[in-house]
């Protein structure tokens, strides 16, 4: 049996990433401040309060710089799906799996994985195991 609908893609990230880079950036912060601290120490003569002060805004300025940057170096646009697509409801048999699902939507000589994957995601699947009688939504690309 074929059905047609309309599925959204909808994509989950694990709800600890944000926490992770977070860490992550900090320490790498953390590390290149004391390394600009050491340098400045070395390049800029001790001058007293005057020198203090003067290495104190090159070290802030640089940071500043560093983080700027990799800001824009870690910006990238969003990779979701545009919006809903036409997708066919089938319903799994026996030897039916993910990859034939795949292959059978796949134009000849191009990457199978790329709708592995697509499927995957379109069905919210951490696994391509499918179990008989399972009803699952293939992109439909008519």
């Amino acid at each position: 049996m074929v059905d047609r609908t309309c599925a959204s893609s909808r994509m989950s990230a694990p709800t600890n990433l944000l926490s992770v880079c977070l860490a992550h950036a900090s320490s790498v912060f953390s590390s290149v401040m004391a390394r600009l601290r050491r340098a400045a120490d070395a390049c800029l003569p001790d001058q007293g309060f005057a020198g203090v002060v003067v290495r104190r805004v090159a070290v802030f300025l640089v940071a500043g710089a560093l983080t700027l940057a990799g800001l824009g170096w870690m910006a990238r646009p969003a990779s979701s799906a545009p919006g809903p697509q036409e997708v066919v409801t089938r319903t799994v048999r026996p030897g039916d799996n993910v990859w034939s699902y795949a292959a059978s939507i796949t134009p000849q000589g191009e990457d199978v994985t790329k709708n592995v994957d697509r499927i995957m995601q379109i069905n919210n699947m951490s696994s391509p195991n499918l179990r008989v009688g399972d009803r699952i939504l293939i992109p439909s690309d008519e």
